[in-house]
């Protein structure tokens, strides 16, 4: 047996009928370690042959994971959640990667959220008993990969898998509920852990408690400033603290500037660069890089180590640009891009209202009007 995909579930009827007829072709078993669902989640995975397993939750991911690696039989483990599916692919050529006996594990591509680029993530690696997860959440394979590798060596490559996840969509008030206490415990028993704080701070954030979020972030940002060699992750407690600290109306051209001196590829940064020079009024400045961001959108996006929000090279900077060229009086570039984010939008009345307002000013005025309500 080859490939074994193992999954934990907990009431994942709305997806898991999904996700396990994408794998179906791909994996030669399918273990579903199931936590206390009250709903048809067993059922579903009985109705898709997989190998039914039921696990009493401990309050550890990780724990529940590896039960599933220790019930499969396949020599490879297609590491995936019941809310992401796996688009259509070859199995041959997934039969042929894993049989290649120098690789211990492949990277797959996830779409994190719908609309979002992918970034790559480690799903699929070796059945081995040296391979298992540590972490009550945010469990994490790589240090078992590690001692494999010490050990055996073996390459990890990329597959050509390629993942959606959907879970993220929404009410998430379930899901914050369960994680904020695993969260609590994780930070205090690996402070240095930089997501862990990312993530907890955003579970404030949902939950109104903004001065926790805050907190979060600073401690997050105090390991970043500590740390000798950075992960993408790493950029997350600038961004947090700068869309917190702009919307109370802070100076954030110092933190900006730290961050994108360290991340100076991140596109998230680059853009609230842009946002940032917008509230300053500085406008000409903040053209090219809304242009930028466009450029991207055409090209490519050069940092697939992180996911982005497809608006971020589209309708969002659009937006942006037009706004840019009304205040400084240009109305035939302005009309242009609200149109070329109406196209992007189309539900979204204003732009074309915005863009029929260029169109007079245009013809009516040579000047910056007095009047700027409708794009406030």
């Amino acid at each position: 047996m080859l490939v074994s995909a193992a999954l934990i579930v907990k009431n994942e009827e709305r997806f898991l009928g999904q996700c396990l007829h994408s794998i179906r072709e791909l994996v030669d078993e399918i273990i579903v370690v199931d936590t206390g669902s009250t709903d048809r989640t067993k059922e579903i995975a009985r109705e898709h042959g997989a190998r039914l397993d039921d696990f009493t939750w401990i309050d550890d991911f990780a724990a529940a994971r590896n039960h599933a690696l220790d019930i499969a039989r396949g020599e490879w483990i297609l590491y995936i959640d019941a809310d992401e599916r796996v688009r259509p692919c070859s199995p041959d050529r997934l039969r042929a990667q894993v049989s290649d006996p120098s690789y211990v594990a492949y990277y797959v591509l996830l779409h994190p959220r719908p609309k979002f680029t992918a970034y790559p993530e480690l799903r699929l690696f070796r059945n081995d008993r040296r391979i298992r997860f540590r972490g009550i959440i945010h469990e994490n394979i790589w240090p078992g990969i590690d001692a494999y590798r010490a050990e055996a060596g073996g390459r990890i490559g990329r597959s050509d898998l390629i993942f959606d996840h959907e879970g993220y969509e929404g009410d998430q008030g379930h899901k914050h509920l369960r994680n904020l206490p695993l969260l609590l415990r994780a930070v205090r028993e690996h402070p240095d852990r930089v997501f862990g704080w990312c993530h907890l701070a955003s579970i404030y954030v949902a939950l109104g408690q903004e001065r926790l979020a805050e907190d979060a972030w600073q401690e997050a940002l105090g390991i970043v400033r500590k740390k000798s060699w950075l992960l993408p992750e790493d950029s997350l407690p600038y961004v947090g603290l700068i869309r917190r600290q702009t919307a109370r109306g802070d100076d954030v051209e110092p933190l900006l500037t730290e961050a994108i001196g360290k991340f100076p590829h991140n596109l998230h940064l680059l853009w609230l660069r842009g946002r940032t020079l917008m509230r300053d009024g500085r406008f000409a400045d903040a053209i090219p890089i809304f242009e930028r961001l466009i450029q991207y959108g055409g090209t490519g996006v050069p940092d697939d180590s992180t996911a982005y929000d497809r608006r971020l090279f589209g309708v969002l900077p659009y937006d942006c640009l037009a706004t840019c060229h009304f205040r400084l009086g240009n109305y035939s570039d302005s009309r242009r891009y609200f149109e070329l984010a109406a196209k992007c939008d189309p539900d979204k009345l204003e732009y074309r209202v915005k863009a029929a307002l260029c169109s007079q000013l245009q013809g009516s005025h040579s000047n910056r009007p007095e009047v700027t309500s409708p794009l406030e």
